[in-house]
């Protein structure tokens, strides 16, 4: 492997997730969460996407899957619980230890989250050609099978 084509291969693929952000978040994100989308930030976002995957995590577990500080944990898990996103969770055989996960209500907010997204995604991606859709997909199929295989 050539050290040229290894240079423009990480140019490539960082240039990605800033693009990416940008444009989901001003148009699809934002619009997604209805009422709550100037109360949840992308952290949160991150947070209740992982309880969504995990289930109950403790605070620390949490912050330490997604690299945040515990004292910036406890402010970002308060603002969850006010917005009645999750619940905190005394442990069975352990009541001093706290699990954070979604609430009810957190669950419906994210379904009703998915369905926004889903609908703001393809109101955004209907601008695109027949075939700027195939070359997207063609090329997202290649990432999705790539990237697994970085050590």
């Amino acid at each position: 492997m050539s050290k040229q084509m290894l240079k423009s291969a990480v140019t490539d693929l960082l240039s990605i997730p800033p693009v990416l952000h940008r444009t989901f978040r001003q148009k699809v994100m934002i619009k997604s969460f209805g009422d709550f989308s100037e109360k949840i930030t992308s952290i949160h976002n991150e947070i209740i996407r992982l309880l969504e995957e995990e289930g109950s995590l403790s605070i620390g577990e949490i912050g330490d899957q997604l690299m945040i500080a515990k004292a910036q944990m406890t402010q970002l898990i308060d603002k969850l619980v006010e917005l009645n996103v999750v619940e905190r969770r005394a442990v069975k055989g352990d009541r001093r230890k706290i699990e954070i996960a979604l609430s009810d209500a957190g669950k419906g907010l994210l379904s009703e989250h998915r369905k926004n997204i889903d609908k703001s995604v393809m109101d955004l991606m209907s601008s695109l050609t027949e075939k700027d859709l195939k070359s997207l997909s063609d090329a997202l199929v290649v990432v999705k099978d790539i990237l697994p295989k970085l050590k």
